[in-house]
């Protein structure tokens, strides 16, 4: 046990182990009800001494949601005993850093976690940070990690005009994680970390979260790193859409012919699990453009301005210096999670749904169709792989790339490449989330010298850029350049960012002209919405 004496919070016990320590759920923000807006934790109550050695409690969501996600990793960890999820006492943080940090303050890392927007939890074993910043020490650039919890699911994204009226103000998730930052920019500086030295790191949803982020007037944080996932991919929804969510909440749950007190006394008081469960896919996980948090979905039109630093409704342009992007090549995996259980005929769903969502381009739907060699699959169990891919480059390559290209500062492009080691459905590929599970070394124990090497490789890169220094060389407009981790570049080679040199296919890129990367993208999420 150590006890960190900070000027602002007070005496904090935390736990040291092998050179880190570890201060766990800290409160950053309370929460006066479930629905209700964070507000900022500025001190700590009695005791005299703050007991941070546990880790605090998750935001409601799947209480198997961490064992999910091992499976889909294709590899389990021993998961600590977790306190129960809690719908207003889940805004808490971890901070780790360094045993003996010295005098000089430190970089400082935020990591938002992925999940949907419908789940996840910072506490969860494969997002410890100890190793990471223990590496950050042996390499000499000792670094800060903050891991935090946010609200998913409805209790972070559910909103109404009749939410809002009651003072309920939409996308409480992201304003969870917009006061993780405010509450980092304004301590860290006690744990020894420089407050004007902040990375955000989100991967999945997390990154879609860094990206919408960029919309905050405040700058939150300095430069970050954009993992398998951007607002080109999960976009906010006009309030419209998020109105006719509400109602199916209401009705799911019996509350249509209650006036509106009635059912925010009630949406209050229901077992907050119970709440939950009820939920059908038809209800998402969406951020919500409510003209004040979120003004203005992205599109791959909107995007083209991000290059002057020219969009008005992203602020951020002008206060993130620096953008490390990249991508996992075989993203599309986390997609069996929808699919998976579609297999039967799955060659036929796409194309009769994409056809149904784009007559306008049969011919070129049929087309494209064919080159992803999804109409001449021999069987459903290649089709499938073949439509996943098609995912694949809709959700994440084809994003990943865009925003790479536009963005008006540094950038830094990786693709991962190493194939995952282990057991399951897609051993050998490079599967969504597999960059976490190398990033933060928490496998390292199960992993061969070879795909060891990548990790650390692609961990020692995104720690030179927490430090503010280049890990590799930028890439830009008139020299597209990216860094392949793995694959048959053990542990990484610096290339010419192009499919022919990433590992990745031009199929998609050839039909922008076309069809169109946005028609494309609406029609890829109704297919996995089952239209």
């Amino acid at each position: 046990m150590t006890i960190l004496f900070h000027k602002e919070l007070g005496k904090i016990e935390g736990e040291c182990h092998n050179g880190v320590v570890q201060y766990r759920g800290i409160k950053y923000a309370s929460l006066k009800h479930r629905f209700g807006p964070p507000e900022l934790h500025t001190r700590c109550e009695k005791p005299a001494v703050v007991d941070a050695t546990k880790v605090g409690p998750a935001a409601i969501g799947n209480p198997t949601g961490c064992e999910l996600e091992l499976e889909l990793i294709q590899q389990h960890l021993i998961v600590p005993h977790l306190p129960p999820q809690s719908d207003t006492e889940c805004l808490n943080l971890t901070v780790t850093a360094p045993g003996n940090p010295g005098s000089t303050q430190l970089p400082v890392f935020v990591f938002i976690h992925g999940g949907g927007l419908a789940m996840g939890s910072g506490t969860w074993p494969q997002y410890d940070h100890s190793a990471i910043v223990r590496r950050s020490i042996e390499i000499g650039r000792p670094i800060i990690g903050v891991n935090i919890n946010y609200r998913t699911g409805i209790f972070g994204f559910l909103t109404s005009e009749e939410l809002r009226s009651a003072g309920f103000k939409a996308n409480n998730g992201l304003r969870d994680q917009k006061a993780a930052f405010q509450w980092v920019r304004k301590f860290i500086s006690g744990f020894n970390g420089d407050p004007e030295n902040i990375t955000a790191i989100g991967q999945s949803a997390g990154g879609v979260s860094a990206t919408l982020l960029l919309q905050s007037e405040e700058p939150l944080f300095d430069r970050m790193v954009v993992m398998s996932g951007t607002c080109l991919a999960l976009r906010p929804e006009p309030t419209t859409l998020h109105e006719k969510f509400y109602e199916q909440v209401c009705e799911i749950h019996g509350l249509t012919n209650l006036s509106g007190d009635q059912r925010l006394e009630a949406l209050d008081k229901i077992n907050s699990h119970e709440l939950l469960a009820k939920i059908p896919p038809s209800v998402p996980s969406l951020p919500a453009i409510d003209n004040e948090f979120i003004h203005d979905v992205t599109t791959y039109e909107t995007v083209k301005d991000w290059q002057n630093r020219s969009d008005p409704a992203l602020p951020g342009l002008r206060w993130c210096r620096e953008l490390l992007i990249g991508d996992c090549q075989f993203d599309g995996s986390i997609y069996q999670l929808a699919l998976g259980f579609r297999k039967a005929d799955i060659g036929k769903q796409l194309e009769q749904s994409l056809n149904v969502n784009v007559p306008e381009h049969e011919v070129e739907i049929d087309k494209l169709v064919g080159a992803y060699g999804i109409s001449a699959a021999d069987n459903d169990e290649i089709a499938y792989l073949r439509v996943l891919e098609f995912i694949n480059d809709v959700l994440f390559y084809v994003p990943t790339v865009t925003v790479s290209n536009v963005w008006p500062g540094t950038v830094y492009v990786y693709h991962l490449n190493e194939p995952n080691p282990w057991e399951g459905p897609f051993k050998g590929q490079a599967t969504h989330i597999l960059d976490v599970a190398l990033l933060f070394k928490n496998f390292d124990h199960t992993l061969d010298e070879g795909t060891r090497a990548v990790g650390e490789a692609f961990g020692d890169a995104t720690i030179c850029f927490i430090n503010a220094t280049s890990p590799w060389k930028a890439s830009s407009a008139h020299e597209p350049i990216a860094f392949i981790f793995g694959g048959e570049a053990k542990p990484g080679k610096l290339v010419e960012d192009i499919p022919a040199h990433t590992g990745r296919r031009e199929t998609l890129i050839q039909y922008d002209s076309s069809i169109g990367f946005d028609t494309l993208r609406a029609a890829a999420v109704a297919f996995l919405s089952g239209r």
